[in-house]
């Protein structure tokens, strides 16, 4: 099967009869909340699986799957998951291993919103956009466009922009974060602290 980017493989809430094996491209998982909508993972590994939840449990899907680029998988029905499981030691052990992630980043993210206000959920994910989508600078700090950063966070934890804003230029106005000094008349980029990027990254915090 393929699609193309932007298309909605399966949707939240409906009854789940396929799981997928990716083949090629890459598919955001997606969850709505409050303010728009969160991406809960990327699937973006050649022979990486998803959607099996709903063969497991026969229960309404937890969340929409829609390609990001031009995408390939592979379905595989509820008879054919089964036997797979049964009959392959290696795919029955990687299912239990991703079930165990999944479930260890489930709590992860339970816990990151019962114990953390918008503040620091914010705050930790500039630091994961920087890691994974900025420029390491001489000084060690991670320059990051912020339009680019604003829209990350708004479509991965789903605080509105304008809290997003709010947040990033009161950290500016703190001068914990500073303008990029290529962007002090444009406002492009802003510079995060090695210090900062450390503190809240989620990696040093499990």
């Amino acid at each position: 099967m393929q699609f193309d980017s932007g298309d909605c493989i399966f949707k939240e809430g409906e009854r789940g009869e396929l799981m997928y094996i990716l083949l090629k491209g890459a598919v955001d998982l997606k969850m709505k909340v409050e303010g728009g909508e969160a991406v809960l993972k990327t699937v973006d590994t050649a022979n990486e699986f998803f959607g099996e939840m709903a063969l497991l449990d026969d229960r309404p899907r937890s969340a929409s799957a829609v390609a990001t680029r031009l995408t390939q998988v592979l379905a595989v029905d509820q008879a054919t998951f089964e036997n797979m499981i049964l009959s392959n030691g290696k795919f029955a052990l990687k299912i239990i291993k991703v079930l165990a992630e999944r479930i260890r980043r489930s709590n992860d993210q339970v816990s990151d919103l019962i114990e953390t206000g918008p503040r620091e959920r914010i705050a930790r994910s500039m630091a994961d956009f920087a890691l994974n989508h900025g420029e390491r600078i001489h000084d060690g700090s991670m320059k990051v466009n912020l339009e680019a950063m604003k829209a990350w966070i708004n479509n991965h934890i789903g605080v509105p922009l304008d809290e997003v804003e709010a947040a990033v230029f009161r950290l500016i106005k703190m001068e914990t974060i500073a303008w990029a000094a290529t962007s002090l008349k444009t406002k492009e980029c802003v510079n995060l602290p090695e210090a900062f990027v450390k503190q809240y990254d989620r990696r040093t915090q499990t």
